[in-house]
């Protein structure tokens, strides 16, 4: 509530283990080690992340930008004397044709991908990508009972579980694990079941494989630490950098901060260009 402020939606509160089970009746009173005292209920907002993108791309679109899909970039252009990127050569991937273009300033917001384009201005450089899993699956709304939502922040492997009610049914996840980068990541089924067994942790039913109406899996594209021993430890915080003159390179972050990101790097650009 402190840090929402004045875009409060409303006041959060305290709900006894009696109530908490009027709200939510498929909650678990005992389990493993466990005994339910009451619940915290809070209100947050939703999104529709496919539809806010292409919102974002028909504004830019309205104020002037040129917009392309079916687009990948294919090489970098440097200037004469190779020390800074110019343009890139560009693949319409419906047709095979290939163009140049040319700008001051190339931003590299290609998320998972980042490192990719950044080894075309730069073979040996370093990668900033540490892919992580993230899959979440669809259930039937009973699992979010009167549009109620459930939300471990600590499970007993450390890990974050929800459940939440989605356009007439739950979605249910998540999971936070290294892969491999590929353009279409599939949901594994270890993964689907990590997510059934958590949840049903908390649950005094049990969520069968059957239950699931449909599985996905995305790639979160966090930006490398070091130190971390496991993309779980890995801050979610945005780096802007320009290590090869001309181009730009946002990773890491999250649609929460997506405004803020975006700020950085057309500030980066200004100061580059």
């Amino acid at each position: 509530d402190l840090v929402a402020g004045r875009q409060l939606l409303h006041l959060s509160r305290y709900y006894s283990r009696k109530e908490s089970l009027e709200l939510f009746p498929t909650l678990a009173k005992e389990g493993n080690g466990r005994s339910l005292s009451g619940t915290v209920v809070y209100y947050d907002g939703q999104m529709n992340d496919s539809r806010l993108n292409v919102g974002l791309a028909c504004t830019a679109a309205l104020a002037g930008a040129a917009v392309l899909n079916h687009a990948e970039v294919v090489s970098l252009l440097k200037d004469d004397a190779g020390q800074r990127i110019i343009g890139a050569r560009i693949r319409n991937n419906l047709t095979g044709q290939e163009f140049d273009t040319y700008a001051k300033v190339i931003v590299n917001a290609t998320g998972p991908f980042c490192d990719g384009l950044r080894k075309m201005a730069d073979k040996n450089a370093q990668e900033m990508i540490a892919p992580s899993s993230g899959v979440h699956i669809t259930l039937p709304d009973y699992y979010s009972p009167k549009g109620m939502g459930l939300i471990v922040p600590k499970t007993k492997d450390g890990r974050v579980v929800f459940m939440l009610p989605w356009m007439g049914r739950t979605i249910a996840g998540t999971t936070d694990s290294s892969t491999s980068i590929t353009y279409l990541p599939e949901p594994h089924e270890d993964e689907i079941q990590f997510i059934l067994d958590a949840i049903s942790d908390y649950l005094n039913v049990k969520v069968r494989r059957a239950d699931v109406l449909s599985a996905w899996s995305g790639i979160r594209p966090l930006a490398v630490d070091p130190t971390a021993k496991n993309t779980e430890s890995i801050s979610r915080d945005h780096i802007v950098c320009e290590d090869y003159p001309g181009l730009v390179t946002i990773t890491g972050g999250k649609w929460t901060t997506y405004r803020s990101m975006a700020e950085d790097a057309v500030n980066a650009a200004i100061k580059s260009g």
